[in-house]
């Protein structure tokens, strides 16, 4: 059995910098992500990295975080990652990312919804590839070992914390176990619950409900204002900071100081609106030149000669395991940390975000919380000792009997994955969307409690490369976490940032913390945290 100091789970930014930060401090990393390596879809790019190097100090930021966040961001949360994004963007500069420029020499920076001022660094349309590509050369550079085509399974816990995991090769069908002294999950968020194209399937939140996890903050969404109508294309909002404007079914610019939340919602409440990109700038329009291309070839729009049109989709989840400001996942029923357990990036419910994702924040979320995990689970790691093997061992044989019965019984009718994840986009768009209430939610539940008692079923009784399987897999998990979610904001009678109660108008906003906890995601306990 493979032992090691820290197992990163995922294969993003966030992962990819806990990794970093926990070699950095003297641990064996090692990192395993379910796809393809340099394949991670990170987030796809709302925006840049903001950063307040304009400013004379950070707390613009931080008041715009807590502010568009609706006041419910957790403030030593967005104190210390508003204060060390400066930090992060030198550092990725000097491992070579290569920033837009101003005038003066100084990174250029555009001014994004939710924003008080210029405060988003970015390379135009690349940067969450080409920081990954930065991350990803700086784990070369350490030898830091990375798999790809990993599929964890389960997370091996004990009284005394996390152990393990149970693990699967997606390309042999290979089932092993690995010992861990730390481990952190630093996967993606769960957007694909309404968006259902399989793109944030909730995975790292899904291990830690099936081990008995508190999740929270799971009713709490962003939505990308720029996604263009009927072809769901992603557009970054740093357009915006280069020159684009957001117009109105009349022609008029929309208003953007609220938040790209708020951004989308005025464009729901108009029925749609255009994105004009004719203005930026010709000096700047190479660092563009990828979305004219992609206009073009995807959606057939010419954008030098006219307006984009836009519908915006849920672009980001909030909620999710829950952290402390080092990263240390914590039991929210009884308020102190999970030995050995650490998450980060989007698979995080950190604090920073409050209820609503500003600009550029998803990004800088990904590095603080990454540096933060990455750190704790090294210093973890030092006091630690192996063991749980017993517990790994048992795991293991589970894992592989349960693998064996589902490969026995493929062909024998079932409903596809494909099926599934459709059916639960459509409930949560037409339940768990802008405007929610009692008695959708209450309908919402029922549904997707209905798609979990489905028969499952596959078609490939191979072992090898059964992505089948492990598509299954991933919607079961997602259906967990959307159930939860629905009791979530059945909970949250109060209308605060994305999730607006149409029953409760006249709610205040008393600040209520909620989680679900499940030891296999289908009850559990609803606390609150005043």
């Amino acid at each position: 059995m493979e032992a090691w100091d820290v197992v990163v789970v995922g294969g993003g930014s966030a992962a990819l910098r806990a990794a970093i930060s926990a070699s950095d401090a003297g641990s064996r990393v090692t990192v395993l992500c379910s796809g393809a390596l340099s394949s991670d879809t990170d987030g796809v790019a709302p925006s840049g990295l903001a950063a307040s190097i304009g400013e004379t100090d950070h707390t613009g930021h931080a008041a715009d975080t807590i502010r568009v966040g609706a006041d419910l961001c957790e403030r030593d949360v967005v104190a210390t990652s508003t204060a060390s994004a400066a930090a992060h963007l030198a550092e990725l500069e000097r491992w070579g990312l290569v920033l837009r420029r101003a005038g003066n020499g100084l990174p250029h920076l555009g001014h994004l919804p939710g924003q008080s001022n210029g405060r988003t660094a970015n390379t135009g349309d690349s940067t969450p590839r080409e920081v990954r590509g930065i991350l990803e050369e700086q784990c070369i550079k350490r030898n830091i070992p990375r798999r790809g085509d990993i599929e964890v399974l389960d997370l091996v816990m004990t009284e005394g914390g996390a152990r393990g995991l149970i693990a699967m090769n997606i390309q042999t069908g290979e089932i092993f176990g690995v010992q861990s002294r730390s481990i952190i999950l630093a996967g993606e968020g769960y957007e694909s619950a309404w968006n259902g194209d399989g793109v944030g399937m909730g995975a790292a939140a899904s291990l830690a409900l099936r081990s008995g996890i508190a999740l929270a903050d799971l009713e709490f969404t962003t939505l990308h204002p720029l996604t263009v109508k009927d072809g769901g294309l992603q557009l970054p909002l740093d357009l915006l900071g280069a020159g684009g404007v957001v117009n109105g079914p009349d022609g008029q610019p929309l208003p953007t100081d609220d938040g790209p939340e708020a951004l989308g919602r005025a464009i729901l409440a108009a029925g749609g609106a255009s994105l004009d990109i004719t203005n930026i700038l010709r000096t700047d329009q190479p660092w563009f030149a990828g979305i004219h291309d992609a206009l073009s070839t995807s959606c057939g729009i010419d954008a030098s000669a006219m307006g984009i049109p836009l519908m915006p989709t849920v672009a980001m989840t909030i909620g999710g395991i829950p952290t402390d400001s080092s990263g240390r996942v914590v039991d929210s029923d009884w308020g102190v940390a999970v030995p050995g357990l650490f998450a980060a990036g989007d698979a995080a419910c950190s604090g920073l975000h409050g209820a609503v994702v500003n600009s550029g924040d998803r990004l800088l979320g990904a590095l603080s919380s990454g540096v933060a995990a990455g750190a704790s689970a090294s210093e973890h790691a030092e006091s630690a000792k192996f063991s749980g093997s017993a517990a790994i061992s048992t795991a293991l044989s589970e894992a592989h009997h349960l693998h064996d019965t589902v490969l026995s019984e493929a062909g024998n009718g079932g409903t596809g994955a494909g099926a599934l994840l459709a059916s639960l986009a459509a409930t949560m768009r037409a339940h768990m969307g802008t405007s929610r209430d009692a008695t959708g939610l209450a309908t919402a539940a029922a549904e997707i409690r209905t798609l979990r008692k489905s028969e499952f079923g596959i078609t490939d009784s191979s072992p090898v490369m059964n992505t089948e399987l492990v598509t299954m897999r991933r919607t079961q998990g997602l259906l967990a976490i959307a159930e939860a979610a629905v009791i979530c904001a059945n909970a949250r009678e109060e209308s605060r940032g994305s999730h607006t109660r149409s029953d409760h108008p006249e709610s205040d906003a008393n600040q209520i913390h909620h989680s679900l906890a499940s030891g296999d995601g289908s009850s559990g306990t609803l606390a609150l945290r005043n």
